[in-house]
């Protein structure tokens, strides 16, 4: 318990004033006939308290130098002026200089060793100095002149135990509890210091004695519950634990105790019971629920039985706090590990509707409403965080595609742009945005600002199989430089070998330069790695076999490629002339 010190100016005033003896002050210009009964200032005694008053009116109007400046002239003017020393000292230790703080609290306290507020202020700062013996050596003082102080009593006690003198700061404390008898923050205290010297049996029997002074306060049987059960004692932790769920069986924080208690015995079922409970509690803060629940994040990784406990504790906390943002943030992380992204997106979207000003919970919005392909939901959302997060460039890019997706090539070009000149120094982000601008340009029939964007996306991974196998592919479809779309395509089929869409962009790519053997060994590879129901392949598979004079097996394909449907526009005149048409 420490002071804060501070002084009115007419307190200090009289102080100082005080300093003086038995002198009056008198009117200027007032006749005084009697000089040794009616004594007056001097011009010297007038200039110290002239400065020492400015002081305290500067100190008082905030104007810290200034007051520092006059009390040390005062102070120069009459060295015992002991008052002007304690200001100087309660100055300097609220500014944090210390050393100073020292040399003019050990002025005042030297200059009236009985005042106790120049006492109490050294004695503080030597112990924020280190000085433990000569801080002690005060507070053994201040004690025996004003035992009833308790704030004393608990700085002795801090000394003692800065000195790794345990025994001696329990001794002080029992000094204090002669005083004001069994007092819970007291008696809390040396339970901490008992804990500290390994003296078990001895914070028990704090605690009891706290439980026989307050035998209806439950949370005293839940520290005791604590002890016991961090020495193993279980029998006796239950006990304990159950006298207070007696006295108050809603109380949260006895619950939790109880629930941690459980969970250390890997009892997990009676622990989430009294969790549950804590949780259904408004008393219990949401930033001690949601700590929890982060815990059990971790604990219940690899266990689908906490994982639905998790859940369930995520619905109660709803429950409980249905205005907080915090708590259907969580629950949609909960949501989402589960791949229920439905509820992952319900619970975010919540969330946001109570707090639209965290940008991870936009994003995390964002991205589970592209992985349901809710590209109009994606758009909607993405466009109202814009306007909170103008230079977030992820949200552009969630737009541009999702514009691309619906087929509103123009629109996914303005975002795409805009988002693409917000990134700094991400190259990993600037070739997504290149990549998407080369598709979006090319559907706008804009083939050079398309092959360009391309380059560009290539220029920074060179790697990068999407944009290796799109940019082939629409070079494949132009009939231009195909001999680069090849050379593109056959590298990325090299890096993903079992990607039916890259088999079938390097086959259609041979076709296209009329190598129809290779092409049809691709377009087979394409259909094992999980295209048999793809159309597009299925009907590249007929073009093929046409080529190589197969009429019957180019039928077979092509009226494959029709029942699975999204076949092109010359399918069914393909079949029904049963001829290939280009």
């Amino acid at each position: 318990m420490k002071q804060t010190f501070y002084i009115i100016l007419i307190v200090v005033a009289s102080i100082h004033v005080g300093c003086k003896g038995s002198k009056q002050v008198t009117s200027i210009g007032e006749d005084k006939t009697d000089k040794s009964e009616n004594p007056v200032f001097t011009k010297t005694d007038i200039d110290e308290n002239f400065y020492f008053l400015n002081a305290n009116k500067e100190k008082l109007l905030g104007n810290t130098e200034n007051a520092i400046r006059l009390f040390k002239k005062s102070l120069q003017i009459n060295p015992n002026n002991d008052a002007a020393a304690y200001e100087l000292s309660i100055i300097a230790y609220n500014m944090g200089d210390l050393q100073s703080a020292e040399v003019y609290g050990k002025k005042a306290y030297h200059l009236k060793p009985n005042n106790e507020w120049y006492a109490i202020l050294l004695a503080d700062v030597l112990q924020k100095n280190n000085k433990i013996d000569e801080a002690i050596k005060i507070y053994q003082s201040l004690i025996e002149k004003y035992p009833a102080r308790q704030d004393l009593y608990y700085d002795f006690a801090d000394c003692y135990l800065r000195k790794n003198k345990p025994k001696n700061a329990i001794d002080v404390y029992n000094k204090l509890e002669k005083v004001i008898g069994i007092d819970p923050e007291l008696s809390l205290q040396k339970e901490k210091v008992y804990i500290r010297m390994g003296e078990f049996s001895k914070a028990v029997d704090e605690i009891n004695k706290l439980i026989e002074a307050y035998p209806n306060e439950a949370r005293y049987y839940g520290i005791l519950g604590e002890l016991y059960s961090a020495n193993n004692m279980d029998t006796q932790a239950v006990d304990a634990y159950q006298k207070a769920l007696k006295i108050e069986p809603e109380n949260p924080y006895i619950n939790l105790s109880f629930a941690e208690y459980y969970r250390q015995k890997r009892d997990y079922d009676k622990s989430f019971l009294y969790l549950r409970t804590a949780f259904e509690s408004e008393e219990l803060d949401i930033d001690t629920k949601v700590k929890i629940l982060l815990n059990y994040y971790l604990i219940s990784e690899k266990s689908e039985e906490l994982r639905k406990k998790s859940i369930e504790l995520c619905d109660v906390l709803i429950k409980a706090h249905p205005n907080e943002a915090k708590v259907y943030s969580i629950s949609g992380d909960f949501y989402y590990r589960e791949n229920d992204l439905n509820k992952a997106k319900e619970n975010y979207q919540k969330a946001i509707e109570l707090d639209k000003s965290k940008f991870v919970l936009w994003n995390q919005l964002l991205a589970i409403e592209f992985e349901l392909q809710k590209y109009e939901d994606v758009i909607k959302h993405g466009n109202e965080a814009v306007e909170l997060f103008p230079n977030e460039p992820g949200i552009y890019l969630f737009l541009g595609i999702s514009y691309l997706q619906l087929k509103k090539p123009e629109e996914a070009i303005k975002v795409l742009l805009q988002g693409k000149n917000m990134i700094i120094d991400n190259k990993t982000l600037s070739a997504q945005f290149y990549a998407n601008l080369g598709d979006a340009y090319y559907r706008t029939k804009q083939m050079a600002e398309s092959d360009q964007a391309y380059e560009e996306a290539l220029k920074i991974n060179p790697n990068d199989t999407y944009v290796l196998n799109n940019y082939a592919y629409y070079l494949s479809l132009r009939k231009e430089n195909l001999e680069k779309a090849e050379e593109m395509s056959k590298k990325s089929n090299e890096i993903d070998r079992d990607n039916s869409s890259y088999n079938d962009t390097y086959g259609w790519i041979l076709y296209t330069m009329g190598k129809y053997d290779e092409a049809r060994e691709w377009i087979a590879k394409a259909i094992e790695n999980g295209a048999q129901s793809n159309a597009v392949i299925l009907e590249h598979m007929g073009d093929i076999m046409f080529k190589l004079n197969k009429i019957d097996e180019a039928m077979e394909y092509w009226g494959k490629a029709q029942k699975s449907g999204n076949g092109s526009s010359l399918l069914d005149r393909k079949i029904s002339e049963r001829r290939l048409i280009e």
